[in-house]
């Protein structure tokens, strides 16, 4: 079978959506090779026999790099360029965004073996979904391919924000996809700009400077191009977030050698304020500076300075109350609670702030309140731990219910 004939000119004139290198470049799917265009034939023909309609048609979006990937024979990237010419594929540097985009506006199945986690968070249909998404696999015979139903898999915060952050690098050319991964060295390294007063790179930039871009295996000033010299070691950072009652509520930068204080409404420069997060109720229980947060040896430090406490929960074990005056070294998949549902945890995020997690002081003018005392909250008469404890895990006990695309 010509896989031309089925390749839709338009998205809605379509029965399926391809990510069409993710599926050419399955190793999974037929002989192991690298990258093989027949994989898309082999495709098209499970797709007519699951919809049981000869003339099914597939509209191919595919990444620009699949066009001269040397893994393809140059008959196979003729042929691709041949399609592209004609209309017949779409060809865009990234297929994802594309693909969902058409999914979400023309209720269309998606055939890929990609999870999409960094775009859980745009398009909060995918985790869970059952009806949107098919798998190619291998047919019963090894020498084909099918296609079942997939259900996508709901992943913790963290995996997204790790993602999200990779797409961001790559932008910048700090991460290859298929090749090193990031690019360690530029974020090790503290770099100048040549260029006199730099807000980014100059001698008066802020510590948790942005990151560098990377072209022609130089980093450079996103601002001038120009490339950056090398300023020496970088201080550690380390990025840390709040979370209040399950919403991400922002991120910070954590340089070593600095202090951050977190509180209702701490006085310095390095503070957290998290009274225009905090419910009526909590605000007064949360102390002015009830947290300090530094780092030491790359690590992420936390002590109480708090009058009602706060409590360490752990992934794999009971949660232990934040004794004041006691530094907590903090790992991955433990959580710092305040108060019940006011959490401080680390980030995904290794190396970046999201895009909309500006430099700003986002909060506005306290009321007189929120520079009061904190109200001192009566013993548990149960005898736990003062901090409040929701329930095991970084989701405070919440269960994520299945989501379905809205039809």
């Amino acid at each position: 079978m010509d896989p031309g004939r089925q390749l839709a000119l338009d998205a809605g004139g379509a029965d399926f959506l391809v990510d069409t290198a993710n599926v050419v470049r399955a190793t999974e799917l037929t002989d192991g090779r690298p990258a093989h265009l027949e994989r898309l034939t082999l495709l098209c023909e499970a797709l007519a026999g699951f919809a049981r309609d000869e003339s099914a048609q597939v509209y191919a979006v595919v990444d620009r790099t699949l066009l001269s990937d040397p893994h393809l024979s140059p008959a196979e990237r003729a042929t691709l360029a041949r399609w592209a010419a004609e209309g017949r594929v779409e060809v865009l540097p990234w297929a994802d965004p594309r693909l969902l985009e058409l999914a979400h506006a023309l209720d269309m199945p998606v055939v890929s073996r990609d999870n999409y986690v960094d775009f859980h968070r745009r398009y909060p249909w995918i985790p869970g979904n059952t009806d949107t998404f098919l798998l190619p696999v291998p047919d019963a015979g090894g020498r084909g391919v099918a296609v079942v139903p997939r259900i996508m898999p709901v992943v913790e915060e963290a995996r997204i924000s790790l993602k999200e952050e990779q797409n961001e690098l790559h932008a910048v050319g700090l991460h290859d996809r298929r090749g090193s991964g990031v690019r360690e060295r530029v974020f090790r390294r503290s770099w100048h700009c040549p260029e006199p007063g730099c807000r980014l790179f100059g001698p008066d930039a802020r510590a948790a400077a942005p990151m560098p871009g990377y072209r022609q295996g130089v980093p450079r000033c996103p601002e001038h191009a120009a490339p950056l010299a090398d300023a020496g070691p970088a201080p550690a950072r380390v990025l840390a977030k709040i979370r209040v009652d399950g919403v991400l509520r922002t991120r910070f930068t954590v340089v070593e050698g600095d202090l951050v204080t977190v509180g209702r409404f701490p006085d310095g420069p390095g503070r957290i304020a998290l009274f225009p997060w905090l419910e009526e109720g909590v605000r007064r229980l949360i102390s002015r500076d009830h947290l300090r947060v530094t780092v030491r040896g790359g690590a992420l430090r936390v002590s109480d300075t708090s009058h009602n406490g706060s409590t360490v929960r752990r992934r794999d074990a009971p949660p232990v109350p934040l004794r004041p005056g006691r530094e907590w070294t903090l790992r991955p998949g433990q959580v710092v609670e305040l108060y019940e549902g006011v959490e401080l945890l680390l980030s995904g995020r290794r190396y970046t702030l999201a895009p909309d997690d500006g430099e700003r002081d986002p909060h506005p003018p306290p009321r007189p309140e929120d520079s009061a005392p904190t109200m001192l909250r009566p013993p548990d008469p149960a005898g736990g731990a003062s901090g409040g404890i929701r329930g095991p895990g970084p989701g405070g006990g919440r269960k994520p219910g299945r989501r379905r695309r809205r039809r």
